[in-house]
């Protein structure tokens, strides 16, 4: 086989354009890497059988790319950036007194509920759950969980005090 510097030579364009054919534009460096090391493994595991070396490789060079950007689009999705705004909320210390503000005022109304009402508030107003959410958490379905409503009690002791 030829000296790999001189291989090299001979796919840079084929690389290339197999960066250009998957409309790769951010971190093409990186990315011709990938084909070089490709390369390098396609030059390394090549048998005769397989037909020409450049269908091998042009394969092989292809998949390790496109395997290199399924794990590049995999991290961009699981860590989204930081939202500036909940930052802002975290520094401003005022929020944290509003947050313990809204915690006691809540609480003020769990009085009278049954276990499973003072469930369903605290996880729907202070934690935002979905009722498929808090049926999962406490594994009871749906249903359930909706019947633990206290909306009804609630608004008898926001019109009628006791």
């Amino acid at each position: 086989m030829k000296d790999f510097s001189a291989l090299t030579e001979e796919f840079t364009p084929m690389i290339h354009h197999i960066i250009r054919s998957l409309s790769i534009y951010k971190n093409k460096e990186e990315y011709f890497q990938v084909g070089l090391i490709a390369l390098w493994e396609s030059l390394g595991n090549f048998n005769e059988e397989y037909g020409q070396f450049s269908n091998y490789a042009y394969t092989v060079i292809k998949g390790k790319i496109l395997n290199e950007l399924k794990h590049h689009h995999k991290y961009e999705i699981r860590t989204e950036p930081f939202d500036s705004f909940l930052l802002e909320m975290i520094k401003d210390p005022f929020s944290m007194h509003e947050e313990a503000f809204a915690i006691d005022n809540i609480l003020t109304y769990t009085e009278g509920l049954t276990l499973n009402q003072q469930r369903w508030l605290l996880q729907t107003y202070l934690e935002n759950k979905t009722v498929t959410e808090i049926a999962e958490i406490y594994q009871v379905t749906a249903a359930a969980v909706k019947s633990w409503s206290a909306l009804n009690k609630l608004r008898k002791q926001l019109i009628f005090p006791l």
